[in-house]
């Protein structure tokens, strides 16, 4: 009887330890990191011979290292990031959309070691494309298959947190206001069971604005609110994954605005879609008085009629009790209204006219239409599915986003 082993092209005879059970044999490890293939052959007494491939994670420091061109789908423990599993990608496709925050699916064709909340990253040719959290894992019927839905790798802060450290965002930077809220409230907190432990965070920037929190007594979803900070500021929240550890760097973009041609050829699949449904005035009766509130182009609020920056809508009326609640009240009516005026397009991952590897989401664009017209926008959101092209979501208008309806104003 006898076990065999090939690694690394050297091949090595496994020697039976009685302790453990197993059979064994120390090897020294390749100065360069990735995944290796061990070859096990196991011989028994009548000559019959059972091999198994099993895949080996190296990790070595030195900076030099062989990049893989396998796309790797790497499932770690949510806990301490230990990698629980390792597979090889064909047919892969993600999505980081932080506006409509979309699920991720991986048809995975075997069972694999993972629950739900452990933490899966993706990578192709030795980068890391997507991190994502494990919402879900099914299979029908005994199958091997395995749908896994995924959320993008932000949703770890996806609850609500009581606002404190307001002033940071006026006197310091809206990047340390979220850097010192993940720390008192999901890193560091007094509650060590549940803190995440493997989470860095680096601030690059620090971005000075008048902002206040919106928030429903002093409490608010946190992931909603840095998802806006990158809708309307340019701060991005980068996720990396080295040593075993994942780094969020929290910055300002401020690289120059890409302009997007839709009439060359690396651009294809272009749509645009506006549509609104907007409430422009609500009136708000409590028990002691009746308030008016308006809606200015900005998104931003007024009781003053004569505002010349309105926009045009429909009217709401509705009660509440107590007259220091009426602007709350309105403002949860104003937060029901949609503006959807969103731009997609594939752009070719290989072209030499724009920098795809910079374009992440808030990266601020301006898109050529086919009919000459500049839309000034930004990246909210990245579907990838490993071919050449990569498909690209623009979100709704930062500024000026009931543009077409003062337009139409203006007309009458």
């Amino acid at each position: 009887m006898s076990v065999k082993a090939t690694f690394n092209n050297i091949e090595y005879d496994l020697v039976y330890n009685e302790q453990s059970g197993f059979y064994e044999i120390e090897i020294e490890a390749p100065k360069t990191g990735g995944i290796y293939n061990a070859e096990i052959t196991f011989k028994d007494l009548i000559e019959n011979t059972e091999t198994s491939t099993k895949k080996i994670q190296i990790w070595a420091k030195e900076k030099s290292i062989n990049v893989s061109k396998e796309t790797l789908v790497y499932f770690l423990s949510k806990t301490d990031l230990e990698i629980k599993d390792v597979i090889e990608f064909e047919n892969y496709e993600y999505i980081i959309d932080e506006e409509t925050n979309k699920n991720t699916i991986f048809n995975i064709m075997k069972k694999i070691n993972a629950e739900n909340g452990d933490i899966v990253v993706l990578q192709r040719n030795g980068n890391i494309d997507y991190a994502g959290i494990i919402k879900d894992i099914e299979n029908e019927d005994g199958e091997l298959k395995r749908k896994v839905t995924l959320k993008y790798i932000s949703n770890i802060f996806d609850r609500k947190i009581i606002l404190e450290n307001e002033n940071l965002i006026s006197e310091v930077g809206i990047e340390d206001f979220i850097a010192k809220e993940i720390y008192n409230n999901f890193t560091n907190s007094d509650d060590t069971l549940l803190n995440i432990d493997w989470l860095d965070v680096e601030v690059k920037t620090h971005t000075k604005i008048t902002k206040s929190v919106d928030n429903k007594n002093g409490i608010y979803n946190f992931h909603t609110f840095v998802t806006n900070c990158s809708q309307n500021y340019n701060i991005v929240l980068e996720f990396s994954y080295v040593n075993k550890r994942i780094k969020l760097t929290i910055y300002k973009q401020e690289n120059e605005v890409q302009l997007i041609d839709t009439t060359i050829p690396d651009i294809s699949n272009y749509v645009e879609k506006f549509e609104t449904s907007v409430i422009s005035k609500v009136v708000v009766k409590t028990n002691t008085d009746i308030q008016t509130w308006y809606l200015l182009s900005d998104r931003t609020t007024t009781q003053n009629k004569d505002d010349v920056n309105r926009a045009v809508g429909d009217i709401e009326v509705v009660y509440t009790a107590k007259s220091e609640d009426a602007r709350q009240t309105a403002l949860d009516k104003f937060k029901s209204n949609t503006y959807n005026h969103y731009i997609s397009f594939k752009i070719n991952r290989n072209s030499k006219l724009f920098d795809v590897d910079k374009m992440k989401v808030g990266t601020p664009l301006s898109v050529r239409t086919n009919n000459n017209i500049i839309l000034d926008t930004y990246i909210s959101a990245i579907k990838d599915d490993g071919s050449n092209f990569i498909e690209i979501t623009c979100g709704n208008m930062r500024v000026n986003f009931i543009d077409k309806l003062l337009k139409e104003r203006n007309k009458e």
